[in-house]
């Protein structure tokens, strides 16, 4: 009997099996296989192409929308059944039909690279704009470059005319586009479900019967049945949303299709009226009725989404009102409060009902009226957006309640003035908070003291309280400069590498209750224009009622840490003698260029200076003048070539150039006025003139180059011909035959 692990091991074993076998790419080929038998049997025309071929957009919408792809196994699974479609279907010879696979295969292949790779949409949730540019390369753009070659292919393959051929085949792959490229691109299953859920299922099942319903009564009797067939998609679009019109539209063509195959069409067809086929099927016209409702959709889908976030946010501003330990009302223009919190009931003493049938200058204190009366004239006058006073309140037991208001003035869209918010925070509560504070910072300020690192405290508002004094040499402002600024006006912090300003670790810290550390410095910029390297530690600073009441900032400078790592990294990268890049960085950046160059066809070109009667100078000079003699050279490359090439000293008396964007001609101007500036190069050293000269070998990147250690040999084998040839020469390399 075996025993359960070994069943379990066998099940583990079968479900690997599973796993490494292609479903999903042979599913797609088997779709395409059925679309391209389907198209060939029922739409070829006799020594032509198709009339409609959906087989490419329907694998090259699967394969955008695959999460991972197979390539080679999808690409020889769409060949072979693109193969044996055409010849079950067709009949045709083995290379035509091959031909005729490869085509297909380019065009699906470019469709599915493009919008992985290089045009990346949040499928399915497309805007309207996003669909139309996908619409326009998916259906329209890279079809028309393949039906070039696929029209070439028939003409020569079946005789059929160059130009019918080539329109044929575009228009066959375009209207497949239109009919199935949407429902799929579109397709999630949040959007299928809402077509077959209960709620929408029957009112759903109605617009599909009477768009269906109209197509057939417009192409019986209608002359120009489109326009009507048109309406009813977009109509319907408004209600079943993008993915939906996507299938309405695609079932609406299918169903115009088969109609036009069945011989039903409309009034005024001529001679093809009876004719039985696709013959004549207006294949612009069916795709400029089917795409626009899917636009419908798509936008009523944006239109829906816009309308769920107003209502989350409304939502979200009753809850915040609610919920706010600050008292808040809002008021209509003449002063009644309309509505107002719980915080501002518990604190005045009134029901929300009550609050209803009171003002603002009933519950306020006499002296306060005028001032009330004369801010909110401003208010809204608008010549202050909002303003801030002390006032008192009327409790409803008859106590004055001491507060700090602050009041807005909402408007519309147009500017006009809809209604006024107010906070209302009791400054008795406020104060007895600020005495828990400041004994709490009493002994902040004492233990900060003996700290070496900068120390920052900030307070709830991120307003600064106290700095020590290895904070004011860092930040390079005192105490008395900064006091109650905000933070983030006195410590600006951007990243060291892109200098954009850096996470907020003082607001994480706040919102986490926690420590927070940023272990990579960053670059504190100080008010003279010089920067500092440090990092940063926020903690939070807890009042008695376990509430966070400030922040604790240290700033850890860490400049001549970051100096000395600059220095190292500078060091392992250029030469000592010439501050040029050495030979491993030169390297390493000529990789770089060449891979490249490669991959987006661009030209770069690599010089390798060679110096003449160098020896000399150090036979009669000594090495301290052929350093000087290195250096100058050095100099004299950097003056000649652009800021973004790139110079190095690759050996002894070796140099390159690294040119990239820079093909032979352009490369060849910059090798003579080196050769201008080196032949001769003079340098005076301790009273004696030493003189040298160079020779100069250029590679522009060919294809025969196999990497870049080819390319640097080539470059290094046309400056040994230039110097063999009588030195203060260039020479270019050359192409080797293959």
């Amino acid at each position: 009997m075996r025993s359960p692990l070994h069943s379990n091991r066998q099940a583990q074993a079968v479900g690997a099996l599973i796993a490494r076998l292609p479903l999903a790419e042979a599913a797609v080929a088997g779709l395409f296989f059925a679309a391209a038998l389907t198209a060939i049997v029922v739409t070829r025309s006799a020594g032509g192409a198709a009339i409609i071929w959906p087989g490419n957009a329907i694998a090259a919408a699967l394969l955008i929308r695959m999460p991972g792809v197979r390539w080679i196994t999808i690409a020889v699974a769409l060949f072979g059944a693109g193969l044996l479609a055409d010849t079950l279907g067709s009949g045709d010879p083995p290379a035509l039909a091959a031909a005729m696979a490869l085509a297909n295969l380019a065009e699906i292949g470019v469709t599915a690279w493009l919008f992985r790779s290089v045009i990346q949409f949040p499928l399915p949730n497309l805007s309207v704009t996003q669909a139309a540019q996908m619409a326009v390369i998916f259906a329209a753009a890279i079809p028309a470059l393949t039906a070039c070659l696929g029209g070439w292919i028939v003409h020569d393959g079946l005789g059929a005319p160059l130009w019918p051929a080539t329109w044929d085949w575009w228009s066959s792959s375009f209207i497949g586009a239109c009919l199935f490229g949407p429902p799929i691109c579109l397709y999630s299953s949040g959007s299928a479900r809402r077509l077959v859920s209960r709620r929408f299922l029957a009112q759903n099942l109605t617009l599909t019967a009477i768009c269906l319903a109209s197509v057939y009564v417009s192409m019986r009797f209608l002359g120009f049945p489109f326009v009507v067939i048109g309406v009813s998609l977009m109509i319907a679009a408004f209600r079943v949303g993008g993915f939906g019109a996507a299938v309405l539209s695609a079932l609406s063509g299918l169903l115009v299709i088969a109609l036009w195959v069945l011989g039903i069409r409309p009034p005024g067809a001529g001679m093809l009226q009876h004719a039985v086929g696709v013959i004549g099927l207006p294949i612009v016209a069916i795709a400029a009725t089917i795409l626009p409702p899917t636009a419908v959709g798509l936008a009523s889908d944006e239109r829906r989404k816009a309308t769920k976030a107003l209502r989350l946010n409304e939502r979200r501003f009753r809850d915040s009102m609610e919920h706010s330990p600050i008292g808040t009302v809002l008021a209509d223009l003449g002063g009644m409060w309309m509505t107002t919190n719980a915080a501002l009931e518990r604190m005045l003493g009134y029901s929300a009902a009550e609050f209803r049938a009171l003002s603002a200058s009933i519950l306020a204190h006499p002296e306060d009226r005028p001032d009330i009366d004369r801010r909110l004239q401003l208010l809204r006058n608008g010549d202050a957006p909002t303003y801030e006073a002390d006032r008192r309140f009327r409790h409803k037991d008859g106590s004055w309640i001491s507060a700090r208001v602050a009041v807005s003035l909402v408007r519309d869209e147009a500017g006009r003035p809809l209604h006024l918010i107010g906070h209302i925070e009791s400054v008795d509560a406020r104060k007895r908070a600020e005495r828990e504070l400041a004994d709490e910072r009493q002994r902040l300020v004492t233990t900060l003291r003996a700290i070496a690192d900068a120390v920052i405290t900030v307070d709830v508002a991120m307003c600064i309280t106290y700095v020590n004094a290895a904070a004011e040499e860092l930040l390079g402002h005192t105490i008395d400069q900064i006091r109650d600024r905000q933070l983030d006006d006195v410590m600006i912090l951007t990243d060291a590498r892109t200098l954009r300003p850096t996470t907020d670790v003082v607001g994480r810290c706040v919102v986490r209750g926690e420590v927070v550390r940023r272990e990579e410095p960053c670059v504190l910029h100080r008010p003279d224009g010089s920067v500092r390297f440090v990092t940063d530690v926020a903690s939070p600073v807890f009042s008695a009622d376990g509430q966070v009441a400030g922040t604790v900032v240290v700033l850890h400078d860490a400049t001549g840490i970051r100096e000395r790592d600059r220095e190292l990294s500078h060091r392992a990268t250029h030469d000592v003698l010439t501050g040029l890049v050495n030979r491993f960085e030169f390297e390493r950046r000529a990789r770089e260029v060449f891979e490249r160059a490669r991959h987006v066809d661009r030209g770069a070109t690599l010089l390798v200076v060679d110096l003449d009667r160098f020896k000399t100078v150090n036979d009669s000079g000594g090495h301290a003048a052929g350093d000087a003699v290195l250096r100058r050279v050095g100099e004299v490359l950097m003056s000649s070539v652009r800021h973004s090439d790139t110079v190095a000293r690759i050996g002894g008396d070796e140099f390159a150039v690294l040119l990239d964007r820079c093909g032979t001609d352009r490369a060849q101007a910059i090798a003579s006025q080196i050769l201008r500036a080196l032949n001769p190069l003079a340098v005076e050293w301790n009273g004696a003139t030493h003189t040298i000269g160079a020779s100069v070998g250029l590679a522009t990147i060919l294809k025969s180059h196999a990497d870049a250690a080819a390319w640097m040999t080539a470059a290094d084998q046309a400056c040994y011909e230039a110097k063999r040839d009588g030195r203060g020469q260039s020479r270019v390399a050359q192409a080797k035959a293959t």
